[in-house]
Formats: structure tokens, C-alpha cells, sequence
């Protein structure tokens, strides 16, 4: 057994020395380690284009479209939002703790402060609207059981129980309502309307709250959150509406 501990060693120094040999020759060559270099060639270039409104628009789409066949977006693209948008965020966090100006406008905080208000899809204002709306019992008592985990961000229920997943009828609301939502973030962020995200904030944290406690308090940042849900609202109901007559039996319906 002690052999074998000691046989373990000479390949570990082996690796140590070829690495090392290596991030040697590298920064003889470069001027700078292999990190170093990674960090300025393909990060940074990275981090600048995640501020583009293009790939803010783009990987609030892709997660929506994971999430209608069922498979959490979020997660999926983690490697994603969490190397860029929450390398971003911990920059942004450590410039607001130093006093200095925030680096960048859009961060992963923002997508939860903004957009994914309920959950992914903004889904806790389409509770709101089933409550309100819609005529189908099942629909209801999925709403009534989903509205409490939706105040926290948990939209499961409602992906799986209404259900959302797979489900044509509210496809194009679930795509499209984010994608207004984040536009109208992101320009009201860029445009300086509101400040940028700059206090992580458990993603549990209820909607409104959520913004105003993740921009440092600001309050335009509540009222940015408030006209998203509004809008995705608007976007919503129709659907709401015309959910009300496919495939329900007319016994089934609201009295």
C-alpha cells in the first residue's frame, strides 16, 4: 500500500513539470501566462459581446425554447450566463464595493430582476391572468396551487401543471413576453434610466423587490419590473382567452 502511495507521486511530478515547462515557454513567448491569456484573448472579447443586445435578446429566447420542450433553460445554458452575464455581475459587484464606475449595463442578476419574474417566461404574471380570465377549472386550480412558489420564482408548477411544456397554445406568449421584457430592460438600462444590477440577490427573492434590491435601491428599477409585467400581461391574455374554448368540454368550464 505504501508502494503504491510513492508510485502515485513520480506521474504527479511528471504532469507538474510539463505544465510548468510549458506556462514557462508560454509567457517567453507572450509575455504573459497561459490565464492571463486566456483571460484577454477569448473572456474579455466574450464579455464585451455579451453586452450586445443581440445576445441578451438571444439567450432569452434559446431559454425559452428549451423550457417549452421541458428542459430547464437556465441550467442548460448556465456555463453560458454564469462564465459571461455572472463574470460580469461579480466585476460590476466588485466595482460598486470599491466606489467606482460599473463596467457593465447588463448582468446576470438582470434577467432574474426583469425578465424571468415568476420564474423563466415571466410566468407569475400568467398565473395573474389565469385568475383573472380564464373560464377552465383545471387551469384555475393549477393557477391557485402555482401562485405561491410563483411570488418566489419557482415555476414548475405551472411549466408542468398547466402545462406549458409542449403546450402550442401558449407558445408564442412564453417566447415573445420575455423578449419584450428584456428589450425594454436592456434599453432602459443602457439608456441610463435605470442603474445596472449591482448586488447579487438570491434568485428567490420576489419580483419588484428583486430589482430594487439588486440595482442598490434604486427605484426606477421596481417600476422598470412593474410596466414588464404590465406589457407581458397584455401579451398574455389573449391567449388566456383563447385557451378557454380548445379542447375543454363545455361541463368542464368555469359556471
Amino acid at each position: 500500500a505504501v508502494s503504491k502511495a510513492f508510485a502515485a507521486i513520480i506521474p504527479a511530478l511528471v504532469a507538474l513539470y510539463v505544465v510548468g515547462i510549458i506556462d514557462w515557454a508560454f509567457f517567453k513567448i507572450t509575455n504573459m501566462d497561459v490565464i492571463t491569456w486566456i483571460s484577454k484573448t477569448i473572456q474579455e472579447p466574450l464579455l464585451s459581446l455579451s453586452q450586445g443586445y443581440g445576445a441578451v435578446l438571444l439567450v432569452t429566447f434559446l431559454v425559452q425554447l428549451l423550457w417549452f420542450f421541458g428542459i430547464h433553460g437556465p441550467n442548460v445554458l448556465a456555463p453560458v450566463l454564469e462564465s459571461l452575464w455572472g463574470t460580469a455581475q461579480l466585476q460590476n459587484i466588485s466595482a460598486a464595493q470599491e466606489g467606482v464606475k460599473l463596467p457593465f449595463e447588463w448582468v446576470r442578476g438582470s434577467f432574474d430582476a426583469y425578465v424571468w419574474m415568476g420564474g423563466s417566461g415571466g410566468t407569475l404574471v400568467l398565473i395573474i391572468a389565469l385568475l383573472m380570465f380564464s373560464k377552465r377549472a383545471d387551469a384555475r386550480t393549477v393557477a391557485k396551487l402555482s401562485l405561491a412558489p410563483g411570488i418566489f420564482n419557482i415555476n414548475e408548477p405551472i411549466m408542468f401543471g398547466l402545462p406549458i411544456v409542449l403546450n402550442t397554445i401558449y407558445l408564442i406568449p412564453f417566447i415573445i413576453a420575455p423578449m419584450v421584457m428584456v428589450t425594454i430592460a436592456y434599453f432602459a438600462t443602457t439608456l441610463g434610466l435605470v442603474g445596472p444590477v449591482k448586488i447579487a440577490v438570491v434568485w428567490v427573492m420576489p419580483p419588484l423587490l428583486n430589482s430594487f434590491l439588486a440595482t442598490g435601491g434604486d427605484w426606477m428599477a421596481p417600476v422598470i419590473s412593474l410596466i414588464n409585467m404590465v406589457v407581458a400581461f397584455l401579451i398574455w391574455v389573449p391567449f388566456v382567452i383563447t385557451a378557454n374554448r380548445v379542447g375543454v368540454p363545455e361541463e368542464e368550464m368555469k359556471a
